[in-house]
């Protein structure tokens, strides 16, 4: 199932009507994953905003700080004029990112957010059994994360921008959810760009191929 396909698959959530669909790769053409359609600037039209939060991990160099900070950047204009809930964690002065991200969600179960978009940005590790992303302090791994987000009772975007991410798909799918990775699977171990064109895209006019005002996620993915 290619793009095409893909581009018949056009439900807006914040019309009360959803469906999800899997894509599943034969040979090496694509992930495997599962897309609903979402818009940044639809759901902002609804009772309750929308909560984005971005998270940046440990960069590793200062290369990557510039263009980690810069693509969360893009979020964070994004989220603004769509008039989200923007949260960012990932500043190198917090020990212990994991413990903020994992209140922030403990707050969501709590709270009346319509939606949930997590946007990680940064580096990914695979040992042949468990992906983590890495972050300031100890990492996160894929089981850790699904069991934190079992709780939201909201849907729920989960992009994963960095390498090796590939087995959050299958750890984090279900119901009411889009999960995006960078890589498809976890043994893609090389520095991931996926992030830099997605921030792009994510707010640039040109990238709304369906001229309604507005980019949703499938349409800065393809």
């Amino acid at each position: 199932m290619g793009p095409a396909a893909l581009e018949r698959f056009t439900v807006k959530l914040f019309s009360g009507t959803t469906s999800t669909f899997k894509l599943f790769t034969n040979s090496d053409r694509t992930m495997i994953g599962t897309f609903v359609l979402l818009t940044l600037a639809s759901i902002a039209a609804q009772a309750e905003s929308p909560t984005v939060i971005v998270v940046t991990g440990t960069p590793g160099t200062e290369e990557y700080a510039t263009a980690f900070n810069t693509w969360a950047d893009r979020w964070q204009t994004a989220s603004q004029e769509a008039d989200a809930r923007f949260i960012r964690i990932g500043d190198a002065s917090d020990p212990n990112d994991r413990e903020v991200l994992q209140q922030e969600f403990k707050k969501l179960k709590e709270s009346k957010s319509s939606m949930v978009w997590l946007v990680l940005i940064g580096h990914g590790t695979f040992d042949g059994t468990r992906a983590k992303f890495n972050l300031h302090g100890p990492d996160i791994t894929a089981e850790e994360l699904a069991n934190w987000l079992t709780p939201l009772p909201m849907p729920l975007a989960v992009i994963n921008t960095a390498s090796a991410s590939g087995p959050f798909v299958n750890r984090l799918s279900g119901p009411n959810r889009v999960i995006v990775t960078a890589t498809k699977s976890g043994f893609e171990h090389n520095y991931a760009r996926f992030g830099n064109y997605l921030s792009q895209a994510i707010s640039d006019p040109e990238a709304d191929l369906d001229k309604d005002e507005q980019v949703s996620l499938l349409e800065a993915f393809l």
